[in-house]
């Protein structure tokens, strides 16, 4: 190697010949220091990096976007660009992406410890896919979230569904037509919330309905994207008897089963209105939208439909996820004969009684 001499401004220069044939000069107030700059210039050439790059993380999250995740949802897409602008632009945006160290994305982690999980995976999401294409792009060696998790947070034990008892409490309050049309689709039916909302009058046929679309909300407004996520979403599922009588006594104020209040469109802001005024409200228990779903599931189990045939009433793209909760089933029902086995046999339970008192007369 060539003797490096200092240049009018005090500095070293280094020239750097890269693999592609072109030049590059470094400069350091210091032989080590220019050396170690070369040497880290070799090494981006040698991984195949773009040598010398210097992108911006808010500069690549806009073509990732534009590039990479365009043919998404709009709602996706709104998660996406979420997540960069409100939790992780501020902390890393005005980084260099090959600058960017795990150390950097703790941070950003750390800055959402507190919200939600949710939340936090969706944020990870973001910077892990980010980084992930910049990666393939030869822009950076490693992914810096390699490695990273979220924060859990201790959750309350939560009700998955509803008792016999808890189902006609709730129909029994509920009295508001699309407020009870909502909660028989999701309880008769088994249908998640953007499917119930989405259902038209169009889907219903006389001893079935067709769930075809899922209604999702941009801001306040509908995606007019609507399709389901899955293919296995898009079912036929049979009418209970008890969904159709709720059905003929609903009244057909829009194309949309469960519309506004005024007949139009079905907002985010309406439909939290016609939760918390007209369903939540009116029970003592806890109640979201999804423990309908499930109490149907629970029902299919306990009604003895087989594990397949649930799948496809569910919509579940994995059997494994019928299977999860089949398999949760099973194992109350197994506490539950450990209990009865108990009460019988410290002779409380009914059955117990009586045999005891046979045996008393016997031995008289």
């Amino acid at each position: 190697m060539a003797r490096l001499k200092k240049r009018k401004d005090g500095r070293y220069q280094r020239k750097v010949t890269l693999s592609n044939g072109k030049q590059k000069f470094v400069y350091g107030k210091t032989i080590a220091e220019v050396n170690a700059a070369a040497n880290a210039l070799m090494s981006q050439d040698t991984a195949g990096l773009e040598v010398g790059d210097h992108t911006l993380v808010g500069e690549w999250a806009k073509i990732w976007l534009k590039n990479y995740k365009s043919d998404l949802r709009a709602a996706t897409i709104k998660m996406y660009r979420d997540s960069y602008n409100l939790h992780i632009m501020e902390q890393i945006g005005y980084m260099e992406l090959r600058n960017v160290k795990p150390v950097h994305i703790r941070q950003v982690m750390a800055s959402v410890a507190s919200r939600s999980e949710s939340l936090q995976r969706k944020v990870l999401l973001t910077m892990r896919q980010l980084f992930e294409e910049a990666r393939l792009n030869h822009l950076i060696i490693d992914n810096p979230t390699e490695g990273i998790k979220i924060t859990p947070h201790a959750k309350a034990e939560k009700k998955k569904a509803l008792l016999p008892d808890e189902v006609d409490i709730l129909m029994s309050v509920v009295v508001e037509p699309r407020a009870r049309v909502f909660c028989a689709l999701c309880l008769y039916c088994g249908l998640r919330k953007e499917e119930a909302l989405g259902l038209q009058w169009s889907d219903i046929q006389s001893n079935s309905l067709t769930v075809r679309r899922a209604m999702t909300f941009l801001n306040n407004q509908q995606d007019p994207v609507d399709d389901l996520k899955t293919k296995a979403a898009h079912r036929v599922i049979p009418i209970p008897d008890k969904l159709r009588s709720v059905l003929l006594d609903t009244p057909h104020l829009s194309r949309y089963i469960v519309p506004a209040a005024d007949g139009g469109d079905m907002t985010r802001s309406a439909f939290t209105r016609l939760w918390n005024s007209h369903i939540a409200a009116l029970v003592p228990f806890s109640l979201h939208p999804h423990m309908l779903r499930h109490t149907y599931a629970t029902t299919l189990y306990r009604a003895g439909v087989d594990l397949r045939t649930a799948q496809k009433l569910m919509g579940h793209s994995s059997i494994q996820v019928t299977a999860d909760i089949y398999t949760h089933l099973e194992q109350e029902d197994s506490l539950h004969v450990a209990d009865k086995l108990n009460e019988y046999l410290s002779g409380k339970s009914e059955n117990s009684a009586k045999s005891s008192q046979k045996v008393v007369k016997l031995a008289i």
